[in-house]
């Protein structure tokens, strides 16, 4: 059980958001939460950066890879930001590693019709 501070005779946030939600592990468990919305919000969706293409037409260059991004999501992203259809310019798979851990990347490019 939480008990205020003796000197202010009050809880601090952590304290009081423990208490409230029956978390007894203090910072720690902010900490876990941090983690989990970061992971949860980091590259759940495509993002087209846009250029002009080799026809002078809106083009769009994304990112295909990423926790949860497919290259099916990319064709996606392309039917929303060219309406009308596209032609692809580039595709490129390649496979990253950092230390033990390896994943794919991936990347199209587009040009709108």
């Amino acid at each position: 059980m939480f008990v205020a501070r003796p000197e202010t005779g009050k809880f601090s946030l952590g304290e009081r958001w423990a208490q409230l939600y029956g978390v007894r592990r203090g910072i720690s468990a902010m900490r876990e939460i941090a983690v989990i919305a970061v992971l949860l919000l980091a590259g759940c969706a495509v993002k087209a950066e846009h250029f002009v293409g080799p026809n002078s037409r809106p083009a769009y260059s994304m990112k295909c890879s990423g926790m949860g991004i497919t290259l099916d999501d990319c064709f996606k992203k392309a039917g929303e930001v060219c309406p009308t259809g596209y032609n692809i310019i580039d595709r490129s798979t390649g496979t990253v590693c950092y230390g033990n851990a390896c994943g794919l990347k991936q990347s199209l490019a587009i040009e709108c019709k």
